[in-house]
């Protein structure tokens, strides 16, 4: 049985958000998802669902339940960067929000971020508070690194906190997040993930590419989302933890300065064996993937480009007296992201 949009407005040239879903045969979670967003208010929005090979019945479901939504089938499954950005480049709205296809908004959800990057030009995208399915949790509030290069979640698994103001953050979960369609052109290509990493640190990778250009990021606490969380992960649980070792790497190859990955390289070492131990036999195998990379960083020239020289810290403990985010601000440079401490 099908559900209605609320929300679609009916001329696309003035369409607040376009959402775009990855999906992978992710049946009844795919339409708790669309049905989420059939119920937004407050915004108008179209919805792309991008589908990555699933099997016939799926498509058969998809249209008798959304018969609103758009979809673009990919025919096989490309994973989630290439079926985001192909989402994205069909999006005619200024803002795109990425959902997971396990993931499931409050009514609010849209209408609250949208408003939030309207208030502030120099945001780049931003989440809300995306909890587990229980809603007991927090999933994740925004992207922080580790001392070991790790791109963690903010908060992840601790119980939900007393917090109401949005705060500004290293970068954003791609679980649920509203991203500046401008902020996109940005980037080299105009591509928002990296298609390389297929899965898994492609939001890393982008939000540090958009800092590195000089754009922010924000989490409204008081917008709630809830998520699953690895429904399709735990069907290939070796492939996820390939991917997370490899991708992890990448993304820091591509975005930190040579020298200062060096300086870190013990550190950074002393992650790869933790997963490696956590993953048992086969944590041998994800040693022996990432050291194409690591000679990469360990031979590496200084490049041109604006490369980071540390972690970024912003977010680290939003309930302290952390960057709080203000109505108001606008661009500076003439249009252009104004330079910031990214140390």
């Amino acid at each position: 049985m099908g559900f209605a949009m609320r929300t679609v407005n009916p001329d696309p040239d003035h369409l607040d958000l376009t959402a775009v879903i990855p999906n992978w045969n992710g049946g009844a979670l795919l339409h708790a998802a669309l049905a989420s967003l059939a119920s937004q208010t407050g915004v108008s929005l179209d919805t792309i669902v991008v589908d990555n090979g699933s099997d016939p019945a799926e498509l058969r479901a998809l249209a008798e339940v959304a018969p609103w939504a758009r979809i673009v089938s990919l025919g096989q499954n490309r994973g989630f960067a290439v079926a985001c950005n192909a989402g994205i480049r069909e999006a005619k709205a200024r803002f795109v929000l990425t959902l997971n296809n396990d993931a499931r908004l409050a009514p609010d959800y849209c209408a609250r971020l949208v408003a939030r990057l309207d208030a502030d030009d120099n945001l780049a995208a931003a989440q809300g508070l995306v909890l587990d399915d229980e809603g007991q949790r927090v999933d994740s509030a925004g992207i922080v690194w580790s001392e070991r290069g790790e791109a963690l979640q903010i908060l992840n698994r601790q119980p939900l906190p007393a917090i109401g103001e949005p705060f500004q953050v290293a970068g954003v979960s791609a679980t649920a997040a509203v991203y500046r369609v401008a902020a996109i052109s940005s980037l080299d290509g105009g591509r928002l993930f990296d298609e390389g990493l297929f899965a898994y640190y492609e939001d890393a990778d982008a939000s540090l590419r958009l800092l590195r250009v000089g754009w922010a990021f924000a989490c409204d606490p008081g917008a709630r989302a809830w998520h699953v969380g690895a429904s399709t992960g735990r069907r290939t649980p070796f492939r996820r933890d390939l991917w997370l070792a490899r991708n992890r790497w990448r993304v820091l190859a591509d975005n930190f300065a040579p020298g200062f990955l060096r300086h870190q390289l013990p550190r950074l070492l002393r992650a790869d064996l933790a997963h490696a131990r956590h993953c048992g036999l086969s944590g041998v195998v994800l040693l022996v993937a990432v050291i194409p990379t690591i000679l990469r960083v360990l031979t590496a020239s200084s490049r041109n480009g604006a490369l980071l020289t540390g972690w970024p810290r912003l977010g680290c403990n939003p309930l302290a007296s952390g960057p709080r985010l203000h109505a108001g601000r606008s661009r500076t440079n003439g249009g252009k992201p104004s330079g910031r401490e990214l140390g």
